[in-house]
């Protein structure tokens, strides 16, 4: 129940989110029996690991993030605590969807925020970030809005988590009446919001999340549909279609030629400095003051998940990411018959989405956000295959007293 609180006020913004992330989990864990569930989620914790090491290690390189609690190596205090307390539950099943539900209440309750914006005409972007050079376009138009969220494309990557969350409730907990209504204008509202803020990415990502959903549930239903030769041409024209797309000029503008310039440079920052290829930066601000020192007072920000992962914890850990990321796909997403409920079917959805949602904000890291998706969808993964362990162990045995029992009928 607290870490579904720490969720829900870290996905909307709230002052001293991120501390309590950081004290609430080992408060948690100092003031409750510890369990061992046998769940494991081997990808997850060397990630984890590798991120704490290599994050120290920049502290050391970097002395002047000794000061500021943003640095990675508090980051993933924080992350490592809510981890150990998700797993280290009485029921960490239970634990990971008390969180998740926080996640989606907190995304909701910004969705309730934007919606107050429309009707009242009120905006918060220049009362909470009145330096924000997004305030202009939000100012102007009645039908923008970020809630607490400095830019609409951050504010389209929370709209696009609750699209995929509420798609998930009505199609795998379908209810009636008022219910069904009330989802149903929620997910109209919020993709109508997607679509008035203009964020492409976002955009992308609700229309990945419909087509990935629609397996799960396929899946769900028909173990046989949807097999390895569908998986892979569907894959096939996914890319496909993503390439014409991205060669398009709706896609090709200054926009996408800033976030190129962006790559350009920190790769050639990263390639002329081995220690901060291996081990990063330590923090974002450390990057950027490194970057204005070569480039001048330029615009650097990531604008990519796999780039910020580099340059926050260092190549390994963007592989070891990935590896993670494939995991969770592997042993959660695409088995025969995924053993999912709504909340299962939205956390592996989101993960499975952050190739494409993170390249929208300029740092999808800064919102802490990912890393609790990640650890809830380890945790249901790690579960989803222990269960199937348990009932393959239940078949055998039963099959070995089948083979053993004498015939009785002669």
């Amino acid at each position: 129940m607290w870490l579904g609180g720490v969720a829900a006020l870290l996905v909307m913004r709230l002052p001293m989110s991120f501390l309590l992330l950081l004290v609430v989990p080992w408060i948690i864990l100092l003031a409750q029996t510890r369990y061992r569930s046998g769940l494991r989620a081997g990808p997850l914790a060397a990630l984890e690991v590798c991120c704490m090491v290599t994050a120290v290690i920049a502290v050391v390189f970097h002395p002047s993030l000794l000061t500021s609690i943003g640095n990675s190596a508090v980051i993933m205090l924080a992350v490592v605590g809510f981890t150990l307390a998700v797993f280290r539950s009485a029921d960490p099943s239970k634990t990971a969807r008390q969180s998740l539900s926080g996640l989606y209440w907190g995304a909701l309750l910004v969705w309730f925020i934007g919606l107050g914006e429309i009707l009242t005409g009120i905006k918060l972007l220049p009362l909470l970030y009145p330096e924000a050079n997004t305030v202009s376009a939000v100012s102007k138009s009645r039908w923008i809005v970020t809630a607490t969220y400095p830019n609409y494309n951050d504010y389209g990557v929370v709209m696009t988590m609750l699209f995929t969350a509420l798609l998930a409730k009505m199609w795998f907990d379908p209810r009636r009446g008022a219910v069904k209504l009330g989802r149903l204008f929620a997910l109209v509202t919020c993709f109508g919001m997607i679509l008035m803020g203009g964020s492409r990415g976002a955009l992308l990502g609700c229309m990945c999340a419909v087509a990935l959903l629609v397996i799960l549930n396929v899946r769900r239903l028909h173990a046989a549909a949807m097999g390895v030769r569908a998986f892979f041409w569907g894959t096939t024209l996914v890319v496909a279609a993503g390439g014409g797309l991205w060669m398009s000029p709706y896609v090709q503008d200054h926009s996408t030629a800033e976030r190129g310039r962006i790559m350009t440079n920190a790769v050639s920052m990263l390639m002329s400095d081995p220690i901060a290829l291996l081990f990063g930066y330590g923090s974002l601000s450390e990057y950027q003051n490194e970057a204005n020192a070569r480039f001048g007072d330029v615009l650097m920000d990531p604008h990519n998940l796999l780039l910020e992962l580099v340059l926050r914890y260092g190549i390994v850990a963007m592989i070891l990411f990935v590896a993670c990321w494939l995991w969770i796909a592997v042993k959660g997403f695409l088995p025969r018959r995924p053993a999912v409920d709504w909340q299962a079917a939205f956390a592996l959805t989101v993960v499975m989405l952050l190739p494409v949602l993170g390249i929208v904000p300029s740092s999808t890291l800064r919102y802490h956000v990912t890393w609790l998706y990640l650890v809830v969808a380890s945790c249901l993964t790690a579960q989803m295959i222990a269960s199937r362990r348990s009932e393959l162990g239940t078949m055998v045995a039963h099959q070995e007293r089948v083979d053993v029992t004498p015939d009785q009928s002669g």
